[in-house]
């Protein structure tokens, strides 16, 4: 809504007015000779007038008109003009540091809109030749549905126009000069295919929103390479295809949005929606480990020339050992491939996506299929996800249904410590066939979970609590020192036994982690009081001794060596 009866711009307005400057004798600028008012957001980061002209404009109601002289240090030569307002001085011998500078300043309107961030591809300012940084600002006509926003991989389609701003009208309107009648677009966001403001204002758009965006640059960018000229989906500007005098303005409508997301934001794995599902992004995604149900076809590619070409290889609904039924699993067993799983963690229930994974990044890529370390032997589809010639794997899955797991922040302690004890069996048959990555994974969100229980009164759940919790501690334990992160290892020992010293499978599990970062001392003196604490364990210590005395000698033996070959 336009704030026409505010005395002064709020923080999200937007001021138009005229303005003429002179120093005292020679008339520096007007932008009553164009008839085109100018504006700015006044608390914007890029406010792009001098410091003294923006108190003034803080301080003007619609319709006023002041006359305003200022020192030359609140105005050309204020510290911010020439760093982060990036206000050139106007050329030639027009003015001189130490000039008083007047504005005679007219208020025309003040219009609430939201400012928007221009920039380079790479994320940086538009510098204009002009002086100033690229800005634009959007207002919107039609409020849009849902939540979600485009950005970087999405796919969307727009309707727009654009026209260039030349006459005295304060809002974009069809009297100012068409160089681009409406046509609907479709392109990737980010993609450099459409100017820079309107990219940068699509982002902040939702699905169906239509609003009026003004910009001073209509350029593609200042860091474009000659091929992506190519592609452009809007023509240049009719000057210089970059600046305008008095900015450009765009009607635009998002008008249909596809989900695209690069899973691991590395390249290797994008996921697009294909289907709308039922629910919403995220509420209602199996985010946690959870019973799923999908069905799936997998498809492969191997290079030729330039050329991908995608043959069906497996299909879920094919498969007569399911029956026609979508394949059920459970989520962070590594039933699938890394990529698949996790996209599904991304998906509502009815959706369908497809999935791709990029084999031709390297390693990083196939860790994250078939050739995985997380990935079990018989994940389906294996026997054809893994042929070394493979360029490019796809899945298109669909989410048939799966049961939630349980809310932690409502359910009982008997509902949190049954699924503790799901999670902690999945996670001990992981490490049974050791696949650590995972099994570290269960125990450590399930036991961080454990130990955000609060307010436990009843004793006998507090200690059920409590027992859960040092097993899964224990086993983490193990399971990092399976991975060799001895550090890690110590770390969660060393808390347990601060409560539990005489934790006899504790001491053990922290000899181990002493013994292979070569503390030989500390690692027999956990084994002794182990032993102290269970005699029963005589025989399993006394190797264990054995490991930390031949370990031992084999180090200082090392070190001897050493000091020989050095002298």
């Amino acid at each position: 809504m336009d704030s026409e009866d505010a005395e002064t711009p709020s923080q999200s307005d937007e001021v138009l007015y005229h303005v003429s400057v002179t120093n005292g004798t020679k008339e520096l600028y007007s932008s009553r000779t164009s008839g085109v008012p100018r504006r700015c957001v006044l608390h914007d980061e890029h406010c792009d007038v001098t410091r003294a002209l923006e108190l003034a404009l803080r301080n003007m109601s619609v319709g006023d008109r002041w006359k305003v002289r200022a020192d030359w240090s609140a105005t050309y030569g204020h510290a911010e003009t020439m760093t982060k307002r990036k206000i050139k001085t106007p050329s030639g011998n027009l003015v001189r540091p130490g000039d008083v500078i007047e504005y005679d300043v007219e208020v025309l309107n003040h219009v609430s809109v939201q400012p928007v961030r221009v920039k380079e591809r790479d994320g940086s300012d538009v510098d204009l030749n002009a002086g100033g940084v690229a800005r634009c600002t959007k207002k919107t006509v039609v409020t849009g549905s849902g939540w979600e926003m485009p950005r970087p991989p999405f796919e969307v389609t727009i309707e727009t126009s654009a026209m260039l701003v030349r006459n005295s009208k304060h809002v974009p309107g069809t009297d100012d000069e068409e160089y681009m009648e409406k046509k609907e677009v479709s392109f990737v966001v980010g993609d450099g295919r459409v100017p820079l403001a309107l990219d940068a204002v699509v982002r902040t758009m939702r699905l169906n929103e239509e609003a009026l965006i003004w910009s001073n640059y209509g350029g593609f960018g200042k860091k474009v390479t000659a091929g992506s000229k190519m592609y452009r989906l809007m023509p240049v500007l009719p000057s210089d295809g970059t600046e305008t005098t008095d900015g450009v303005a765009y009607k635009v409508k998002l008008t249909a949005m596809r989900h695209v997301r690069d899973v691991f934001d590395d390249g290797t794995t994008k996921k697009t929606r294909l289907i709308e599902g039922e629910g919403q992004f995220p509420v209602d995604c199996p985010m946690n480990d959870c019973l799923v149900r999908v069905h799936f076809a997998l498809s492969t590619a191997t290079a030729v020339g330039t050329r991908h070409i995608l043959s069906e290889k497996y299909n879920t609904r094919l498969d007569r050992s399911l029956g026609g039924e979508p394949f059920e699993f459970r989520l962070g067993c590594g039933a699938l491939p890394e990529a698949l799983e996790t996209s599904i963690r991304l998906m509502i229930p009815k959706e369908t996506s497809r999935v791709v994974l990029d084999l031709t990044l390297g390693e990083k890529a196939r860790a994250r299929g078939y050739d995985g370390a997380n990935c079990v032997k018989d994940a389906l589809g294996r026997e054809f996800g893994r042929q070394p010639s493979l360029a490019t794997l796809q899945w298109d899955v669909v989410l048939e249904s799966f049961d939630a797991a349980v809310n932690w922040y409502k359910a009982d302690v008997k509902e949190m410590l049954d699924e503790a004890l799901v999670i902690k069996e999945e996670a001990n048959a992981l490490f049974k066939t050791g696949v650590y990555e995972l099994a570290r994974a269960k125990y450590e969100k399930t036991l961080h979970k454990l130990e955000g229980v609060r307010g436990l009164d009843d004793q006998d759940e507090y200690e059920r609590v409590q027992a859960m919790k040092n097993t899964l501690a224990l086993n983490l334990v193990a399971t990092l020192q399976k991975l060799h992160q001895h550090v890690d290892a110590l770390a969660r020992v060393n808390k347990l036994l601060e409560s539990y010293p005489e934790n006899e499978k504790a001491l053990f599990r922290r000899s181990v982690s002493l013994l292979a970062l070569h503390e030989f001392s500390a690692a027999r003196d956990d084994l002794f009081a182990c032993l102290d604490l269970n005699p029963a364990l005589q025989s399993t210590i006394a190797k264990q001794l054995d490991l930390v005395k031949r370990a031992e000698a084999q180090t200082h033996a090392k070190a001897r060596e050493r000091f020989r070959f050095k002298m």
